[in-house]
């Protein structure tokens, strides 16, 4: 009866056995009975990096990339230099042409004699038409007797009255600033065309009125007395 027992399992293993125990799963018998995972990988062109509102120094610039081999390796280039992050940073690559560029000469012309008018007995030259410029508001009145000028990441507030106090808040980024004032005001909010300034809001409370100044991102600020109100400096 054990002799049966045996050989039936003897069977049964040689049934499930591969022909060949040596045989890997890359030969012909298993083609397509294995799963790859196919690498679809493009040629790196370009990639733009927004940086957030709290960047001001740009420390250094890293670079991973994958060797022939396999093996990771990263080149660091130092920077150390300011950075306006309302610019993207842009990475590409560039074709360098090792071809003699031409030198391009720039020759001076002689001025033409502008076409002389006679009136009279008098000869005039042609009067020049003076060149338009575009004029970009930077002064804002923002209430009675309370004025804002705009330059650069500079504001100057024209008022009277006495400042209570200045805060910051955030979410969004505000710079408040209160002022003693007996009276009322109408509420006011004017916006600004360039950042960093976004609006400010004039806002009547008892005893005092607030401005609330908004910014497009965070920033330090400065707030000093200056001839005829006082000056907010961001950082």
């Amino acid at each position: 009866m054990n002799k049966f027992v045996w050989l039936f399992l003897c069977i049964a293993i040689l049934l499930n056995a591969r022909e060949n125990p040596f045989e890997t799963t890359s030969s012909p018998a298993f083609v397509g009975k294995t799963t790859q995972l196919k690498e679809n990988k493009t040629d790196f062109n370009s990639m733009t990096l927004n940086l957030p509102s709290t960047a001001r120094i740009l420390k250094s610039v890293s670079i991973a990339f994958q060797n022939l081999d396999g093996s990771i390796s990263e080149e660091v280039v130092a920077i150390e230099q300011n950075v306006n992050w309302h610019e993207p940073l842009i990475l590409s690559t560039k074709k360098v042409d090792n071809k003699m560029s031409k030198e391009v000469t720039a020759i001076a012309l002689p001025l033409e004699k502008p076409k002389e008018k006679k009136i009279g007995n008098v000869m005039l030259d042609k009067e020049e038409k003076p060149q338009m410029q575009s004029k970009i508001d930077t002064s804002f009145k923002l209430g009675d007797g309370v004025v804002l000028d705009i330059i650069n990441n500079e504001m100057k507030i024209t008022t009277k009255d006495t400042k209570i106090r200045d805060f910051l808040i955030s979410e969004p980024f505000k710079i408040v600033v209160d002022f003693k004032k007996e009276g009322s005001f109408v509420t006011k909010t004017v916006a600004f065309p360039n950042p960093p300034f976004v609006s400010a809001t004039l806002g009547n409370h008892d005893g005092f009125y607030r401005i609330a100044i908004l910014l497009d991102g965070h920033y330090r600020y400065d707030l000093q007395s200056a001839e005829g109100g006082y000056i907010i400096k961001l950082k």
